[in-house]
């Protein structure tokens, strides 16, 4: 799903409507969401002509970083993460920007953004956001909910793969699992690694005291914290999950290797003492046994079996197998 730039003026009654860029100067009173591509050289060139503050803009086109947020003066600057799922492939963690005034803002991302996508059909259909505040809060929700989606295919990952790892024992099986294992663990680590800072700003923004959020945008920050905190819980028990399907693992495996050796060294028990015979009588020395007789072959093979049964009567007897 495609996230063009765009450039609207909310109507305050869950619409909006496209303008220009250069226009945004003449409706300085009217609550204005811009949303664009700082590989734009057009737009980045746009963004530094807007006199920003050196941190503000640093924080505005840096590519890789953690969520966060601050205060500056009468503005706020924040960096959310969300998950953006792509068809047959990995959950691409993306990086969304964001400056704010009471009339104004600016969203950045240097790739299409789903959530941004979602709010923009609302606006469209009449039931979008009706203030520069409950789109911040709906952008927070969408890209939480993402999250959420996420976390859902990573825990049925996790429990399809302890189902297999009970029903595939076996030594075959033992490296697809480990692999698999693996990268379902590195999706827990790399989803972690956003989402506790994220959680953690939205901590902060509940207690941001700024006029341009309404209570009912507190209450979705207070709930957006609430779910971010609830799919943290829910990683730390899927990664402690995996460790206990890791060992569960490691045990089969052990156990698979064991159960191995015990039988060769059975079977060496076993064919030792025939080797040994056979040895013997493969001598090319005067005085070996039946070598005379046309029957010592007979014999011999009688011999060794009657010994292989013997044997096998002892392990038995002995528990061994």
């Amino acid at each position: 799903m495609n996230t063009p730039q765009f450039c609207k003026v909310l109507d305050k009654k869950g619409g909006a409507k496209n303008i220009r860029l250069k226009d945004i100067h003449t409706k300085l009173r009217q609550p204005i969401w811009i949303h664009i591509d700082y590989r734009d050289e057009d737009k980045l060139e746009w963004l530094k002509s807007l006199n920003f503050d050196e941190t503000i803009l640093e924080n505005l086109i840096d590519v890789d970083t953690s969520p966060r947020c601050f205060r500056h003066k009468n503005s706020l600057m924040m960096v959310m993460r969300g998950v953006n799922p792509r068809k047959g492939e990995d959950d691409d963690m993306i990086a969304l920007h964001i400056w704010m005034t009471a009339n104004r803002l600016l969203t950045i991302s240097h790739r299409p953004v789903t959530a941004v996508s979602r709010i923009v059909e609302s606006l469209q259909r009449k039931k979008g956001p009706k203030t520069l505040g409950d789109c911040l809060a709906a952008l927070g929700f969408e890209m939480t909910k993402q999250i959420e989606e996420s976390f859902v295919s990573i825990n049925e990952a996790v429990d399809d793969l302890e189902e297999r790892v009970i029903e595939e024992n076996g030594i075959r099986q033992d490296e697809g699992l480990r692999e698999m294992l693996s990268h379902v663990r590195h999706m827990i680590v790399g989803l972690k690694r956003y989402i506790v800072p994220q959680r953690d700003m939205m901590r902060q923004m509940e207690k941001t005291k700024l006029p341009f959020f309404s209570p009912s945008n507190m209450a979705r920050f207070h709930e957006i914290d609430r779910d971010l905190t609830a799919v943290v819980e829910g990683l730390e028990f899927a990664k402690d999950h995996t460790k206990v399907t890791q060992e569960e693992l490691d045990s089969q495996t052990n156990t698979n290797i064991s159960r191995t050796m015990y039988l060769m060294s059975l079977i060496m028990v076993i064919f030792t003492p025939l080797s040994f015979i056979t040895g013997l009588l493969g001598a090319n020395i005067g005085g070996i046994p039946f070598n005379e007789d046309p029957r010592g072959f007979l014999v011999i093979c009688v011999l060794l079996l009657a010994i292989v049964i013997f044997q096998l009567c002892l392990i038995k007897k002995m528990k061994w197998f």
